[in-house]
């Protein structure tokens, strides 16, 4: 490449002259990158719905819930003592006990970290209807029952600790 000249705006009979070639008359380097290489596709999906993926429950989210089921359970065989024998087994409150122990140990470690009683219930529903398989509405209902009455007395016991 030779030298060239180039007149200056300012003075338009005066000449600048530039022993190399400007920049863009350089002829262009190989992209970095070949143009004729093949798309690359996402490596994850592209989501357009608004639905949000549903989270799956934490260990200690199914144990508080297998608790709430196994208390249920307990208060259940209960209520079917009373009902043969009127009144309760010392094998059904032992375990109606040992379950409400528990239930309420767990409770005080996670109260103040988690809603409690929210994991419970739902969790709790869940893991007693697993076992049961409801067949009908009022199943469904009986076990709801057994849920809550499990909630109110856990309930009572933590307020009559605290008093």
């Amino acid at each position: 490449m030779g030298s060239f000249f180039v007149p200056l705006a300012s003075d338009p009979g005066s000449r600048l002259k530039f022993l190399h070639a400007p920049p863009l008359a350089v002829p262009p380097r190989p992209a970095a990158v070949d143009p004729n290489l093949p798309a690359v596709t996402a490596l994850a999906p592209e989501s357009r719905s608004t639905f949000k993926a549903e989270v799956p429950p934490t260990p200690l989210e199914l144990r508080v819930g297998k608790m709430v089921a196994m208390t249920a359970s307990a208060i259940a065989a209960g209520v079917q003592d009373y009902a043969s024998n009127g009144r309760m087994t010392v094998t059904t409150r032992v375990r109606t006990a040992g379950c409400f122990s528990e239930l309420h140990t767990l409770r005080c470690l996670l109260v103040p970290a988690l809603d409690f009683d929210g994991i419970a219930h739902e969790y709790g529903r869940l893991a007693l209807a697993e076992a049961c398989s409801p067949a009908n509405d009022t199943e469904r209902a009986i076990i709801d029952t057994l849920i809550n009455t499990v909630m109110d007395i856990l309930r009572r016991i933590a307020r009559a600790q605290t008093n």
